[in-house]
């Protein structure tokens, strides 16, 4: 009863070994697999051997099975290392100096335990009849020295275990409870001294690293595609943009520091639509997708901004394909290539000015010049004054309107680094240096605008003699929170859409010329928008998204006033 109770419990753990080796072939990575194979495997080979000394054998071919089991366990101490290495995601176990270290050390301690016969350190068999016949194991010395660094060897692969589920955030219990496994063979090895009833002198190590070895196939397999996707999280934080990646379900496996401030909602296991719809929208977008496709807002509270999103095939973790998402902040970049296209607009427009003005100019002057010459031979001097006179007029305003629209193209340039000024004095001070004739003056609340100090000057000053081509009495200056309104009371505009007072070659009231374009080209300098509305008592101009700020003194000047 009790030989068929030990040889059913090492058959039972050399079997169990031997069959699971069927599911180490799934193991996808080939250095986890290899260390897991040679794991298994020696452990059943070790069981294997320990169980022949229960059979009723000659006690040469038991000698030679025991020998050949502590071999198979000096084996499954490296095949738990290369194992613990390869899960862990370092590279020791590749690495030439360990390989060649850990070969010689093998080498040199199953050279002692195969030569036990002449020098007798590690272990003594004797063939005993009680409680049944079967061949004993006294372990000596050197078996116990070697066992102590065999368990240290194992501690060593456990805390690389340990750390890395640690650092991939999973529960370390049945970690814990592998750990206990190790430590259970040492218990009947103690009773056997101790010639605790029914305890036979042997080594029952293999019973329990078998187990071990079946425990950390099984652990491995609901644990290493976690581990797996994680191994690279520091990796991951060193990237500033945020990444995100995904299986082929678009389900998130790993993402970064930089993603998790970006999408609160962003987990391991969650759906990317849930954790980051704005990247979900533009999941599996082609390089051939045009630039405005490729681009994802993010609201985050009272801001918007803009990334780039770029899409590639990565691998995460051993033999683990899946995609990341990365979302670049493109805020600035795309700001500046929508000024680059506000300059363009600009330029073109520029360009339809000048030449609408020089093609009237020039028909203008070409017709004066033909009246002059048809004067001249008719001999109406004073006829032929009059239509070089004209000529010269229009020259003039050729020149003026040059003139204009090159200094326009340069203050036009986008405004880098505004001033902060007080906003009644600076509207005051621009109105009385364009000289308007006839336009009267109020403003209505003060506070501090940021803005160019020369840009904001000319916008002002554009605004009264748009006033002034319109025939206002009055223009009223007002400040807000982040908008400024003119209102051009009473002002003549002859247009249903006042919004085209903006636009170059379609001015709505040709004595306003270029003053419209001129005021938006000068608000999109400073990253402002400008619209016109009609209001009952004239027009009303808005220029939003200026940055304001309350005034931090008072200097006399009135809320309101006429200038």
């Amino acid at each position: 009863m009790l030989r068929g109770l030990h040889i059913a419990v090492f058959a039972l753990a050399a079997s169990g070994c031997f069959a699971a080796l069927w599911r180490v072939r799934e193991v996808p990575h080939r250095g986890i697999r290899r260390g897991l194979a040679g794991l298994v495997g020696a452990s059943g080979v070790w069981a294997t051997a320990e169980m022949v000394a229960f059979l009723p054998l000659p006690r040469e071919a038991v000698v030679v099975a025991y020998q050949v089991g502590l071999v198979a366990g000096l084996t499954t101490v490296g095949s738990w290392l290369y194992f613990c290495s390869a899960y862990a995601g370092h590279d020791y176990h590749l690495d030439p100096t360990y390989r060649r270290t850990a070969v010689a050390a093998f080498v040199c301690i199953s050279a002692l335990k195969l030569t036990n016969a002449l020098h007798g350190w590690y272990f003594e068999l004797e063939v005993v009849t009680t409680p049944f016949r079967y061949t004993s194991v006294d372990l000596l010395g050197l078996h116990w020295l070697t066992t102590g660094v065999a368990y240290s060897l194992t501690a060593v692969g456990m805390y690389m275990l340990f750390r890395t589920f640690v650092r991939s955030n999973i529960d370390t219990t049945a970690l814990a409870a592998l750990v206990g496994l190790t430590v259970v063979p040492v218990v009947p090895n103690v009773m056997a001294a101790l010639s605790v009833p029914g305890m036979l002198a042997n080594n029952y190590e293999p019973v329990g690293v078998a187990a071990f070895a079946l425990g950390v196939l099984y652990v491995v397999d609901g644990t290493f595609e976690r581990v797996t996707w994680t191994s690279h999280r520091q990796l991951l934080n060193s990237i500033n943009d945020a990444l995100v990646v995904v299986d082929d379900g678009d389900t998130v496996r790993e993402f970064n520091d930089t993603a998790a401030a970006l999408f609160p909602d962003v987990d391991a296991g969650v759906s990317l639509a849930t954790a980051a719809p704005e990247l979900a929208a533009h999941a599996g977008a082609t390089a051939e997708d045009v630039a405005g496709s490729r681009f994802c807002s993010v609201e985050r509270g009272a801001e918007t901004r803009h990334y780039l999103v770029t899409e590639t095939a990565v691998t995460i973790g051993p033999e683990r394909t899946g995609r990341a998402l990365v979302a670049t902040d493109a805020t600035e970049a795309r700001r500046q290539r929508r000024a680059a296209r506000r300059q363009s607009d600009q330029l073109e427009g520029f360009s339809t000015a000048v030449a609408h003005e020089l093609r009237n100019a020039l028909g203008i002057a070409d017709g004066s010049v033909d009246l002059a010459a048809g004067a001249v031979a008719a001999g109406d001097e004073e006829a032929a004054a009059e239509h070089l006179e004209r000529t010269a007029d229009v020259t003039d305003r050729m020149i003026g309107v040059t003139e204009t629209l090159m200094q326009m193209a340069r203050l036009s340039q986008r405004v880098t680094d505004p001033d902060v000024m007080r906003f009644e004095p600076t509207v005051r001070e621009a109105v009385r240096t364009t000289d308007v004739d006839g336009v009267r003056l109020a403003v209505e609340g003060d506070g501090r605008v940021r803005a160019c100090a020369e840009r904001w000057g000319e916008l002002v000053g554009c605004v009264a003699r748009l006033a002034e081509e319109l025939d206002a009495p009055e223009l009223v200056a007002a400040l807000s929170d982040d908008e400024v309104r003119f209102r051009v009371v009473e002002g003549d505009l002859d247009c249903e859409d006042p919004t085209t007072l903006f636009d170059y070659g379609a001015v709505p009231h040709a004595e306003a010329g270029l003053v419209g374009p001129n005021i938006r080209a000068l608000a999109q300098a400073h990253g402002w928008e400008v619209d016109a509305r009609a209001r009952e008592t004239g027009i009303e101009l808005r220029v939003s998204g200026v940055a304001t700020e309350p005034a931090a003194d008072t200097d006399g000047c009135g809320a309101t006033g006429d200038d």
